[in-house]
């Protein structure tokens, strides 16, 4: 018999499917019955306000999983697209529900990944509403190339996100213009470069924590699982 992480594994082998890039995997009020997975690519969780302004609330990135299911257990509270072709694993919720009930390191796992989210989203709300347009793309920066980087021990300065710069805007709160206005500061002084289709690279990471206001050390330790 198959213990329960293979069957996980068996889940992710068998049930992927291709999504292109902007396809609109939920909308808000949609009905939603399953936790999404990805096994490649990025997502984009967003909410908006009826004259179409967007927040974005988070990435999902590879490895990582996500359930828009709002709390009457029915429908998303939110639209997930995918920002560049991908692939999925749609997870129905009570399989999910088996799957943590059964395994206890899958279960560790994935609570472990909630903290690290939520510790994510109280740095953003944080530098949202109090801190400099600045500010604010530092940290988002820091906090992509520390989740891109993943659990390795050195951070990679050089990366690429499939952002636009409104994308990146709506991530943090600020109109493109700002986005771009402040990636060309970054740039002239040094602390960055940015390519085509918003390829990053950090030139000086300490003067970018600085900006950012915050511990490198001890964010990645908030926000990647087993980075301690």
């Amino acid at each position: 018999m198959l213990n329960t992480y293979s069957k996980f594994e068996d889940i992710l082998r068998h049930d992927q499917r291709a999504v292109a890039k902007g396809t609109i995997l939920k909308s808000e009020g949609d009905e939603s019955h399953s936790r999404l997975y990805v096994a490649e690519g990025w997502l984009a969780a967003s909410k908006s306000l009826t004259d179409g302004d967007q927040q974005i609330i988070e990435f999902i990135l590879p490895g990582e999983t996500y359930d828009p299911t709002a709390a009457d257990g029915k429908t998303s509270f939110l639209q997930i697209e995918a920002l560049c072709d991908a692939v999925i694993v749609s997870i129905d919720k009570t399989a999910w529900a088996l799957l943590l009930h059964e395994d206890h390191d899958l279960r560790n796992a994935e609570r472990e990944r909630d903290i690290a989210a939520q510790a994510r989203q109280s740095e953003r709300m944080l530098r949202l509403g109090q801190a400099s347009a600045e500010t604010r793309i530092a940290y988002v920066l820091i906090e992509l190339c520390i989740r891109v980087s993943g659990r390795g021990t050195q951070f990679e300065g050089e990366f690429h996100v499939p952002l636009g710069q409104q994308q990146l805007g709506d991530f943090a709160g600020l109109s493109s213009v700002h986005v771009c206005r402040t990636l060309r500061r970054l740039n002239r002084a040094g602390v960055i470069r940015t390519g085509d289709h918003m390829d990053i690279l950090i030139r000086d990471l300490p003067a970018l924590a600085e900006l950012a206001q915050v511990d490198l050390a001890a964010l990645r330790n908030e926000i990647i699982t087993g980075a301690a």
